[in-house]
């Protein structure tokens, strides 16, 4: 059934109304709403809202930012009123944050995005993580892109020595601590090549030997740490939030992942346990709930988390009152950092892992077994606990050897 585009904008407004914005920001959707039906139905055989008119203002308010006549504020509330009109046509509803305009594959030649939807479906029927699918059909579309850029649109074409580019190509744009990880994305793209008989010899082609700087873990004392979890005033809009964040962090060594993905159901408060399924690895990992991080999510809870039909535990305090992002516990524990002048060194990391690693370093030097570390923290092995090792320095040095039998010889005169 049609819909006019008067009574679009009327169901529209109600839905973005339900998200509980300030009065300002309803007022700046209206008039983007109202400049849509200006622009957009002027005739009078156009009266509701198509994909084809969505993406003529879409090119509209693009051509008129690069021209210089809407300034870049303008433009992203033109166009994110646009695609919300769009998306309650579509829908009946809206649901914040979904606003991509394009897929990630939309970029790739027409000749490779089948290809890279593909490998996406074949990955799918193995058994990964959702994360580390994500991470390989990324490194993926990440190198069929770049494809075109050596001559290659047909993917029957691929040779060695096209890989062995997509390596260099590769290096370029990852850390050396991500070489393995990369360079297996690589390989696994190879073999679904190769089974799906477009090519031969491919993943041979990918080096199993690297090269990769092994940088020590951060870490913070255990002073520096309760410091930093305390520092958040509670009288602040977001005080009470972000020092229960960085509590669970300090305290249980959750990913910063599994914290933001946290809910309200995950808590058992009569048995004190937080039970989550991690994102990383798929699997669900109980931890205790100690005192003071129930006492620091209950005060929250109860004094400032908004009212809102999203059971995640810790929300955004503007509206639209929904779920934080890992980018948004960066800058908790950036912010902590700053506040307490706790200047970490350059290669110290001030996102939440630092709290993570700071927790395994603490139950290291408490003589707790790699094997009881790497299940708190939640590895599916024990190797992925090995690199905190590194961080017991007075144990490393029990390791160290002198020079008994090996001797360096007299240095001739």
């Amino acid at each position: 059934m049609s819909v006019s585009i008067e009574e679009l904008i009327a169901r529209a407004d109600a839905v973005v109304s339900g998200f509980g914005y300030a009065p300002s920001t309803l007022s700046q959707y209206r008039w983007a709403w109202s400049q849509v039906k200006l622009i957009c139905f002027q005739e009078p055989d156009v009266t509701e809202l198509t994909d084809e008119i969505v993406a003529s203002f879409l090119q509209f308010v693009a051509a008129e930012h690069r021209e210089g006549r809407i300034r870049e504020w303008k433009r992203k509330l033109l166009r994110k009123a646009v695609l919300v009109l769009s998306e309650v046509a579509r829908t009946g509803t809206y649901t914040w944050s979904v606003s991509r305009a394009v897929h990630p594959n939309d970029g790739l030649d027409a000749m490779l995005r089948p290809v890279q939807e593909q490998f996406e479906q074949w990955l799918a029927g193995r058994d990964l993580a959702v994360a580390t699918a994500d991470l390989y059909a990324t490194v993926s579309r990440k190198v069929l892109a770049w494809l075109p850029e050596r001559g290659v649109t047909d993917v029957r074409r691929l040779c060695a020595s096209d890989v062995s580019a997509a390596v260099v190509f590769l290096g370029e744009s990852y850390r050396p601590g991500s070489t393995r990880t990369v360079l297996t994305a690589l390989r696994v793209l190879c073999r679904f090549l190769e089974e799906s008989d477009q090519c031969v010899g491919l993943a041979r082609a990918v080096p199993v030997a690297f090269t990769r700087r092994i940088r020590a873990v951060s870490v913070l004392s255990a002073e520096d740490v309760e410091t930093l979890v305390v520092s958040p005033i509670p009288a602040t809009p977001t005080g009470r939030r972000d020092r229960a964040i960085l509590l669970v962090g300090a305290r249980t060594g959750l990913r910063p992942g599994d914290i933001v993905g946290l809910r309200l159901r995950d808590i058992d408060w009569r048995y004190g346990q937080i039970t989550v399924t991690q994102h990383k690895t798929g699997t669900a990992l109980s931890l205790p709930l100690l005192a003071d991080v129930g006492a620091a999510i209950a005060d929250y809870l109860l004094h400032d988390r908004p009212h809102s039909d999203d059971d995640h535990v810790f929300l955004r305090s503007q509206a639209p009152h929904v779920a934080l992002s890992s980018s948004d516990l960066y800058h908790v524990s950036e912010s902590a950092l700053a506040r307490t002048n706790l200047a970490p060194r350059a290669d110290m990391g001030r996102g939440m892992r630092v709290l993570r690693a700071s927790l395994a370093t603490r139950m290291l030097e408490a003589d707790t077994p790699l094997a009881v570390i790497s299940g708190a923290l939640g590895h599916r092995g024990i190797d992925s606990a090995k690199h905190y090792l590194a961080t017991d320095e007075k144990r490393m040095r029990q390791c160290c050897l002198d020079f008994t039998g090996i001797e360096p010889r007299a240095v001739r005169s």
